[in-house]
């Protein structure tokens, strides 16, 4: 009797999980799973693809928002890796949908003030920021120099150097990637 107990205790519970899942992706999107937002569930499981089975374990900061001009909200999320035998770095994961399947794309940032696609200081009291910046239509065409490009940034900012910049492309690049680089 004990048993059946525990089994009916756990039976709901799962299905009490499934449904809150279930409502959550009928909230999102009741009739188009291709519009629906990345939930931190879907976060948190491509951090740990992306990036092993402890990424999640560093202190990390979220930013959610349409970072891909869709209308959809994607997060991103980044941490100092201290792990890596190359040295330290700034990790930084953008996952988005595309045509309702998730996709991710992981970006290592070094710290090393001789390199373009760096950031300068390692400060171990405080991890560079990540914010995100709307630009005019104009500076993405005149500065950036590509007009096509989603004119959201996702910003990582250490306040020594220029931030590194990353704006999302719809065309893929050769590597296969949608993130674009730039920095001033």
């Amino acid at each position: 009797m004990r048993n059946l107990f525990v089994a009916t205790l756990l039976l709901g519970t799962s299905l009490t999980m499934l449904q809150a899942d279930a409502q959550e992706a009928e909230t999102a999107a009741p009739n188009d799973m291709a519009a629906a937002p990345v939930t931190a569930n879907d976060l948190y499981r491509e951090m740990h693809i992306q990036a092993g089975q402890y990424a999640a374990q560093n202190r990390h900061q979220v930013l959610v928002g349409d970072f891909t001009c869709d209308d959809v909200n994607d997060q991103i999320v980044g941490w100092v890796d201290r792990d890596n035998p190359e040295g330290p770095f700034f990790d930084v994961l953008m996952v988005t949908r595309h045509n309702g399947e998730l996709h991710s794309e992981f970006k290592q940032i070094p710290f090393a003030q001789s390199e373009q696609y760096a950031l300068c200081i390692d400060d171990k009291t405080a991890p560079p920021v990540m914010s995100w910046q709307v630009n005019d239509p104009e500076y993405m065409r005149d500065v950036i120099g590509n007009g096509d490009l989603c004119n959201i940034a996702v910003r990582v900012d250490d306040f020594m150097c220029d931030a590194p910049q990353f704006f999302y492309s719809k065309t893929l690049m050769d590597n296969g990637d949608h993130w674009r680089f730039f920095r001033n």
